[in-house]
């Protein structure tokens, strides 16, 4: 081998070793996922009912980018298999609005429907109020599944109403006996980044999670 061919094999095999060492480290550092909790309810079809409870923020104010809207406490969920996943998620945001209508649907869900809160639907005694979609320019994010066809949007809080008062959307829907299913949002929430579709839209652990469905 010449000069030249060494070189190009040290330059791959750099590259590669430095490749094997990022990805290994985002798997040491990825955070710890949220057990969902389960209720002690069977769902339709077999399978428990576990519940998962979220809220979305317009700053975490923590971690590397305290400034950037995202999910807490984590964006990384684990449930059981062919589990029924009720979702509460308390949505604390003012509206950003979607650019794709088709996207103020709630599909995927059981029903295709979801219920909103004024209060924390745990707490009991509250009323929602049961919808298939929103008006598009009043969301704040939405929860997507794309791998399981499931897209829920989120309606934002009133910038007018007092302050705390938050939007708890509750949602549920089946998963599968395996699998690590991506989810996101598609509202373009990234405030100074392009089109806002760039920085917490695209980081895990803020607009971007997973769910790992297993035992």
């Amino acid at each position: 081998m010449n000069r030249r061919g060494a070189l190009t094999v040290l330059a791959f095999l750099v590259a590669g070793g430095a490749i094997g060492s990022f990805v290994a480290a985002w798997l040491h550092n990825s955070p710890t996922p949220i057990t969902a909790v389960a209720s002690g309810e069977q769902g339709a079809g077999g399978g428990p009912v576990v519940d998962i409870k979220v809220s979305t923020v317009a700053a975490v104010m923590q971690g590397d980018h305290p400034n950037w809207v995202g999910y807490l406490p984590t964006t990384f969920f684990k449930v059981p298999p062919n589990a029924t996943v009720r979702m509460t998620i308390d949505q604390q945001d003012t509206p950003t609005g979607l650019r794709n209508e088709y996207l103020g649907l709630v599909r995927g869900t059981i029903g295709n429907s979801m219920t909103v809160y004024t209060s924390d639907p745990s707490a009991g005694g509250v009323t929602g109020k049961t919808m298939q979609a929103i008006d598009p320019t009043l969301a704040a994010h939405t929860f997507s599944v794309p791998g399981l066809g499931v897209s829920v949007p989120l309606p934002g809080v009133d910038a007018s109403n007092p302050k705390n008062t938050d939007n708890f959307v509750q949602f549920s829907f089946k998963v599968p006996a395996s699998g690590i299913y991506h989810w996101q949002c598609f509202v373009p929430c990234g405030a100074g980044t392009l089109y806002g579709l760039g920085g917490p839209m695209q980081t895990l652990g803020y607009m971007d999670g997973q769910i790992e469905v297993g035992p």
